[in-house]
């Protein structure tokens, strides 16, 4: 038994409508419709239509298959001390997953004095490492005459290690005009 030779293609409406005066023919040599015959031309052409929608098909199970391994890259932790991985295509790196993390350390009242503190954890250690590091003084009582006393600093000898930082507490503790404690961002990959 002879079976029909599909191609992946698809022809807009062009499935032959066998007529009532079309004699029965099959494929042979010579026959119409490239040697299939008439009465195998509707049959060639759906062949052909159902493989090129499994073509596709195929193509999006392939692609669904490369967005679900994307989507996987983008994980996080919503919470007081949280983060959320990014994955970019660097132009200078490649692939690689931007890092975003955030939180908060409180030190209460009435606040650490003026002096270097830590080392705190990031909520998870940057895989190469850290190109930013925000930090934001929690100060209730700021007054806008403080001079700056109440900014945390972050010493260049002690920026941001792939999973721990450092801060320094600028404020004098006067007062009180005074640090709670502060909050932070940093970025990396």
């Amino acid at each position: 038994m002879a079976t029909l030779i599909d191609a992946a293609e698809f022809t807009s409406n062009e499935v032959y409508q066998i007529q009532a005066t079309d004699p029965v023919e099959g494929a042979a040599s010579g026959a119409s419709f490239s040697g299939t015959g008439i009465s195998n031309q509707p049959h060639q052409q759906l062949a052909n239509r159902t493989a090129f929608l499994k073509q596709r098909q195929d193509v999006n199970i392939s692609n669904i298959g490369v967005l679900q391994a994307f989507q996987a890259l983008f994980t996080g932790l919503m919470a007081p001390n949280g983060y959320l991985k990014i994955p970019v295509a660097d132009v200078n790196k490649g692939l690689i997953q931007y890092l975003i993390q955030w939180g908060m350390v409180s030190w209460g009242s009435p606040g650490e004095p003026h002096g270097l503190y830590g080392p705190y954890s990031f909520p998870i250690a940057f895989p190469n490492a850290c190109e930013v590091f925000l930090p934001i003084t929690i100060n209730p009582n700021a007054s806008a005459g403080n001079n700056g006393e109440d900014v945390i600093m972050v010493p260049a000898t002690y920026l941001p290690t792939a999973s721990q930082f450092w801060v320094y507490n600028n404020c004098l503790g006067a007062g009180n005009d005074h640090n709670y404690g502060f909050y932070w961002l940093a970025i990396g990959f």
